[in-house]
């Protein structure tokens, strides 16, 4: 007999073939059973390599030896006339066909539940008259926030950080629509249908993934969808040292513009691999600083949760000194210790120049042209030169990126009421869900005097929001503007839950809008027997009662603080009464807007009775 036709009989092919099936389907399933328990990656891979070396000895034990009725035998020591391998041949074909019908129903559960990208997309459909550009709608993703898998929760930022840094990266596609951060990550741990998430966020496309890191080693998934009917364009499972992870995210964002069909050149790849932090400790204490200001502006507790993320941003930024990001996220900080009025004109000096030199930082590191360009507005604000101001203002307005903004609301009450509604209109395309945009969006619209749009805008700042004290106080000044003190008045118990602004004009505005003075009076002193005093709240009260003398008064003391005509800019916009106070009062607000040629007073939009010039 021939050497191949001895393997056949010995039942060494059989014994190989159903090797293979029974060690993929046990391997699938202790696959799935580690994912469940987060078991380290080189768990599965002992497993394979276990699995792989016992094929030789499987089929050199199949040669060697023979199952008898007696139990093994040397194949030497058995006559062939009463060999049995016959018999055990067909054993083992049922077998082979048992687990080669397992096989099959796995492959197709992976297969349905994971269907492999497409070699090509599948043609356009074909579109009516009213419906967009087939190319325009499909050239726009969403970067949901990635999930842990790991048991540690402290690598939820980790995840985090890296659906960042990817959404930063693909932002630098010039063809390619995303969804902005606090957008996309609105949806974070929700299970939501994807066709949902795509009318919130107006794209066609979803990245989403997911992310397990046990030491050194990581696995990351990730999945592009096509949100219209769930398919998959393209997926992929990285198994990667920690040290790979920055390849890892590039070649997911290349392979995303791939699958929408965009072309990078090499600038554009380029571009695209230097946007964001190449640190991971870095991006990870960035996280968590950034969940402490969200939590701050959702919040009352505003001065005390933002102190607390400096930490991490100091930390981001000692690993990586040109981080300017977390430069730009402090500058919130320094910007409202500055106004705080629990602190000394000392502390706030120190605030002052801290601001500034964040904000010059920030500037600096900031690779996005319309980030500098906003960044730019904030230096000019808060220094003592304001000659510069409306061609930064013009500047900042005129780029079409999607940057995070900060003090160019102030913009509004100087004439540019109708440029920052469109730039919030446009903010809004890639922020869908930023209820700050909105509530902005509603400030504009009240400052062109369509009360029905700022009602509305509210409204909806409310519906993504919840209750919201500072929600509650933007419907209050539209109402105050409408003179319906009535109205405004029943929303004051929510307003006066924020003790950082609003609080305190929360019941005395409503009632010097009906003419109700002492009553305004009573409510604001017994406000400050309660809270701290804030010199920008009061000098609006006391506008709204009529007493110039006073406003005037505390508006002098005011300018003469470190940054005071900026708050006191800042004042007059949130009054919308025309001059709360008098220039001859403060004269370094008057030599700042003398050099920015800015007309005074602003816009009267509301007359209390009680105000009479």
């Amino acid at each position: 007999m021939s050497f191949f036709g001895e393997l056949k009989r010995r039942n060494v092919f059989r014994v190989g073939l159903a090797y293979v099936l029974i060690a993929w389907v046990l391997l699938q399933g202790a696959d799935f059973a580690l994912d469940l328990i987060s078991a380290p990656n080189w768990v599965i891979q002992a497993l394979f390599l276990l699995a792989a070396l016992g094929l030789p000895v499987a089929l050199i034990f199949s040669w060697v030896y023979e199952m008898t009725p007696e139990g093994l035998k040397r194949e030497t020591e058995i006559d062939l006339e009463s060999s049995i391998t016959l018999h055990t041949g067909r054993k083992l074909g049922r077998v082979i066909i048992a687990f080669l019908v397992l096989a099959i129903g796995v492959l197709l559960v992976d297969r349905f539940t994971h269907p492999p990208a497409p070699a090509t997309q599948p043609p356009p459909v074909t579109l009516d008259d009213t419906s967009p550009d087939p190319a325009a709608v499909g050239q726009s993703v969403a970067v949901l926030p990635f999930v842990n898998m790991s048991s540690d929760p402290e690598n939820e930022y980790f995840a985090d950080g890296l659906s960042e840094e990817l959404l930063n990266q693909l932002a630098q596609i010039p063809d390619l629509q995303v969804a902005g951060r606090t957008s996309s990550f609105s949806f974070k741990g929700k299970n939501e249908d994807l066709r949902v998430i795509g009318a919130a966020l107006g794209v066609a496309n979803v990245l989403e993934g997911s992310v397990r890191r046990q030491g050194d080693e990581v696995r990351v998934t990730a999945q592009l969808i096509r949100v219209d009917d769930g398919f998959h364009l393209w997926s992929e499972t990285y198994d990667r040292t920690m040290d790979d992870v920055f390849a890892i995210q590039d070649d997911i964002s290349s392979s995303v513009a791939n699958a929408l069909k965009i072309i990078l050149d090499e600038s554009s790849r380029l571009r695209m691999q230097a946007a964001g932090v190449r640190n991971v400790d870095a991006f990870v204490a960035y996280q968590k600083g950034k969940e402490l200001v969200q939590k701050a502006h959702s919040g009352t507790d505003l001065i005390k949760n933002m102190r607390q993320s400096l930490y991490h941003f100091d930390r981001a930024i000692e690993l990586v000194p040109d981080f300017g990001a977390a430069y730009w996220q402090q500058t919130d900080y320094y910007a409202h210790l500055v106004m705080n009025p629990d602190i000394t004109d000392t502390e706030r000096s120190e605030g002052l120049i801290n601001l500034r030199a964040a904000l010059d930082e920030a500037y600096r590191y900031s690779s996005d042209p319309s980030r500098r360009a906003f960044i730019d507005v904030d230096r000019v604000l808060f220094s003592d030169d304001w000659t510069l101001l409306r061609d930064r203002i013009e500047k900042a307005l005129a780029t079409t990126g999607c940057p995070e903004v900060s003090w160019i609301e102030l913009a509004t009450a100087i004439g540019y009421a109708a440029d920052t509604a469109d730039m919030w209109a446009r903010y809004q395309q890639c922020e869908p869900l930023f209820v700050i945009a909105y509530i902005q969006q509603a400030l504009t619209s009240f400052w062109l005097g369509d009360f029905d749009a700022a009602l509305e805008y509210s409204r909806e700042a409310e519906v993504l929001a919840g209750s919201n004290p500072w929600i509650a106080a933007n419907r209050q000044l539209i109402l105050i503007g409408l003179g319906r003190a009535d109205e405004a008045l029943a929303l004051a118990p929510e307003v006066a839950k924020d003790t950082s602004f609003y609080g305190m004009g929360s019941h005395a505005l409503p009632l010097a809008l009906s003419g109700d003075i002492e009553g305004a009076r009573l409510a604001m002193e017994r406000w400050q027997a309660e809270h701290s005093r804030d010199i920008r709240s009061q000098i609006h009260i006391y506008a709204a009662m009529g007493e110039r003398a006073r406003a005037n008064e505390l508006a002098a003391e005011l300018d003469a603080r470190p940054a005071g005509p900026m708050i006191l800019l800042l004042t007059a916009e949130y009054c919308a009464c025309g001059a709360p106070f008098d220039l001859e009062a403060t004269p370094n607000l008057s030599a700042r807007l003398r050099e920015a040629d800015i007309t005074w007073p602003v816009k009267t939009i509301i007359r209390y009775p009680a105000k009479d010039w």
